[in-house]
């Protein structure tokens, strides 16, 4: 799996250089993963491409929402993989403070990323730290009321922008695709 640093990178470099070059006027019924396939299908043309399809879809379709996501949280200072998931974290969690290793498992990077992500948002006063009670090793994160404010913030925007992003797909269908992905995330081994 790629960290989530190469992930935004390579989805900055996909969005801002290679997507506003792309001005060929397609067939509405045709993406970007349609033309690739056909051009691997020539290439390799015993191969089933239904799986590659599936998993190119969810991976541009994850690039493309999340570089809005990216934009409008850096409008509020953070960027969506790094700082605010980390407060959203939290903020779920409030009142209870959770353990460096368990906001990494949450957010899904390293811990000594978070350890970064960590010492910033403290210097910015969005998080408290205190020693664990009964594992030195540890400490306790706690997000702030200046946290909580930012975070509540920034959620309601992330909100509206994903409603914006998908305001073309039907309810119908959006209820269809959420539980098409709740089951192939737990197949994936994504649970709580």
């Amino acid at each position: 799996m790629l960290c989530f640093a190469i992930r935004i990178y390579v989805t900055k470099i996909l969005v801002n250089e290679y997507l506003p070059r792309y001005d060929r006027v397609m067939d509405p019924e045709t993406d970007y993963t349609d033309a690739a396939a056909a051009a691997w299908s020539r290439v390799a043309p015993d191969v089933d491409l239904q799986a590659y399809g599936i998993v190119v879809r969810l991976i541009r379709a994850g690039r493309l929402m999340e570089a809005s996501l990216d934009q409008l949280a850096d409008n509020h200072g953070f960027d969506v993989h790094g700082d605010y998931e980390v407060l959203a974290a939290l903020r779920r969690a409030h009142p209870t403070p959770l353990r460096p290793q368990d906001l990494a498992d949450r957010v899904m990077i390293s811990a000594p990323g978070m350890t970064g992500r960590l010492d910033r948002l403290e210097n910015a006063g969005l998080i408290t730290r205190a020693p664990h009670p009964t594992d030195r090793r540890s400490t306790l994160i706690s997000i702030t009321p200046d946290g909580i404010q930012l975070t509540d913030r920034t959620f309601h925007s992330l909100v509206d922008e994903a409603s914006r992003l998908l305001n073309g797909f039907p309810t119908t269908r959006r209820k269809r695709l959420t539980q098409e992905l709740r089951e192939l995330l737990i197949i994936l081994g994504d649970t709580p």
